[in-house]
Parts: C-alpha cells; structure tokens; sequence
C-alpha cells in the first residue's frame, strides 16, 4: 500500500514563490489550512474553470500544471487533505 498523498512532501512544492506571492491578497498557498480550506476553488483553477488557469502561463507564471499535477492535487483531496 502507498502512503496517502501529503500537502508538505507532494502538494506545498507545486506552489513557487511567484505563486505565492500572486494569490497572497486571498490566501497563502503555502500554508497547509488555507490551501485546505480553499482547496476545491484552486483545484478549479488549476483546470481552468471558473476563470483563467492558475498558475497563469510565462511570461506572467510556470503554469498551467501538467495532467500528472492536477491530478495528484486532486487525489490529495480525495485522501482527506492530509498535511
């Protein structure tokens, strides 16, 4: 059996300090609670729904997140958010 999907060794390295810094008027992505509690409106926006995707492309961010990271994201959700 694999270890359930971790926000601090899996999912806290996705987010940069460009990243960040960008959504740091609405939350701290690299705060364990925030992403927990916004956690389904950022996995909308890394797929691009409910507005443009997060991160945005260069020259403005690193993003849009390869398939593999979406749904990593999304498989920490479904594993009860563990931190």
């Amino acid at each position: 059996m694999t270890e359930p999907t971790s926000f601090q060794r899996d999912i806290r390295p996705f987010f940069t300090e460009r990243d960040i810094r960008a959504m740091s008027k609405a939350f701290n992505l690299a705060s364990y609670e925030d992403v927990k509690a916004h956690a389904a409106a950022i996995y909308d926006r890394i797929r691009g729904v409910g507005g443009a995707v997060i991160p945005p492309p260069p020259p403005r961010g690193e993003g849009p997140w390869p398939q593999a990271r979406i749904d990593l994201f999304a498989r920490w959700m479904a594993e009860g958010y563990q931190p």
